[in-house]
């Protein structure tokens, strides 16, 4: 029942018996080979204890190193485990921070990041950003110096939308903040400088263009001064004031970070340079007016001119008179009022609202007003409320450490 199916021949048993005799033949030879080369280590080991003894009988303390052994070279003991990852390319790390710098790199390779890492990872796709990002630095520049503005905005845009290792640009490094106000004031400008410059043929002689080696010299462009529209002030304002909110000043920030206190006195000059301009511009307007009008034969032409620089001052006092009033609701808090570019500014719109209301009042001695019940006296007596205020501040701003100019120092020792 048990019995095979098949059995192999008398000839073919002969034949496997002879293998297996070859295979446990040479199997003997081979653990006979492995027993001397032990015993031959053995005694290899002994005399080299032998060796090391002293005469004292004692192990010397100077054993063989061997000096190209990884453990010897890191200095690490083979009896203690060796570091976590990055180890070796890197000291070795605690386990804990190890598994917080693999939740880290984990949340920041999601799209979109959820952690924003302090060392960015240095990856193919972050050089190539960055050089994307120098390079279209390089053409804002490039446009802005050939007056290209509306070119200039576009790369100004993608500038703003680049991330690097998930980190948007950063407008108040380098002094990028600036970049902004200025194309927001110059949006309108459509042509490049090269069309915007006139030259000043009529204005030379022939002799005066030409050189020490006698050959004609192309008279110097003179350019034309740069207008900008209301429109573009009211932009650039808008642009601080969302700087303002965005960044403001926290009382843990460092002397050297870029916050509202940097971005105030930009707000403030953009303010009074609108209100100067809008002044100026109106003047200019009323004596082209006048240029190609006939001349004044009756009294009544120049006093309507009289009446409508005093209009234009006027107006220009009425636009001021707020900058006034949101510097010194400012600085009633710190660390405003201690700001030293504040401090001087407040002192310099003092002086400047002063001059108005002495101007109007001169202006309209011999009326009655200037249309809001005001009398030549209340006009004299806020001409000495803002010359006082003026004077405070400019004087805090000296004792602080600001250098002003020696008319400005002269009306501040005078009072």
């Amino acid at each position: 029942m048990f019995t095979p199916v098949y059995r192999p021949s008398d000839a073919q048993q002969g034949s496997l018996a002879r293998y297996r005799k070859r295979e446990q033949k040479r199997k003997r030879d081979e653990d006979d080979q492995d027993s001397s080369a032990d015993d031959d280590e053995d005694r290899t080991t002994k005399a080299n204890l032998t060796s090391d003894y002293g005469r004292s009988g004692r192990v010397s303390s100077f054993l063989p190193v061997n000096r190209t052994d990884p453990y010897h070279v890191a200095g690490h003991s083979r009896q203690t485990p060796l570091p976590l990852s990055p180890f070796p390319h890197a000291p070795p790390i605690d386990r804990a921070q190890y598994q917080e710098r693999r939740v880290e790199k984990e949340l920041t390779t999601l799209n979109p990041p959820l952690f924003v890492s302090k060392n960015p990872i240095d990856d193919g796709i972050n050089s190539s950003k960055r050089r994307h990002a120098d390079n279209i630095t390089t053409i804002l520049h490039r446009c802005m110096l050939q007056g290209d503005w509306q070119r200039a905005a576009r790369a100004w845009g993608l500038l703003l939308r680049t991330e690097i290792a998930g980190r948007g640009t950063d407008v108040r490094q380098n002094g990028r903040w600036g970049i902004g106000a200025e194309l927001l004031l110059r949006r309108d400008q459509q042509l490049p400088s090269t069309h915007r410059t006139t030259r000043a043929w009529e204005s030379r002689d022939v002799g005066e263009n030409v050189d020490d080696a006698g050959a004609y010299a192309e008279p110097a462009a003179v350019s034309e001064e740069a207008a900008f529209s209301d429109q573009g002030f009211r932009l650039a304002k808008d642009y601080y004031e969302r700087l303002i909110l965005q960044y403001p000043h926290l009382p843990r920030s460092g002397h050297s970070s870029v916050n509202a206190v940097v971005f105030y006195p930009a707000l403030f000059n953009i303010w009074i340079f609108e209100v100067q301009d809008r002044s100026h511009r109106a003047r200019q307007n009323l004596e082209t007016r006048r240029e190609k009008s006939p001349p004044a034969s009756e009294p009544s032409d120049s006093s309507r001119d009289n009446e409508t620089q005093t209009a234009i001052r006027y107006r220009e006092l009425q636009e001021g008179l707020p900058i006034g009033q949101r510097m010194d609701d400012l600085m009633l808090s710190p660390p405003y009022d201690a700001s030293l570019p504040l401090l001087q500014l407040r002192g310099m719109v003092g002086l400047w609202l002063a001059d108005l209301h002495r101007m109007i009042a001169e202006a309209s001695s011999s009326e009655d007003g200037m249309g809001d019940g005001l009398s030549v006296q209340q006009f004299r007596d806020e001409e000495a409320r803002e010359k006082e205020k003026a004077v405070h501040f400019l004087r805090k701003a000296k004792n602080a450490g600001a250098e002003l100019p020696e008319s400005i120092l002269d009306t501040v020792e005078s009072s």
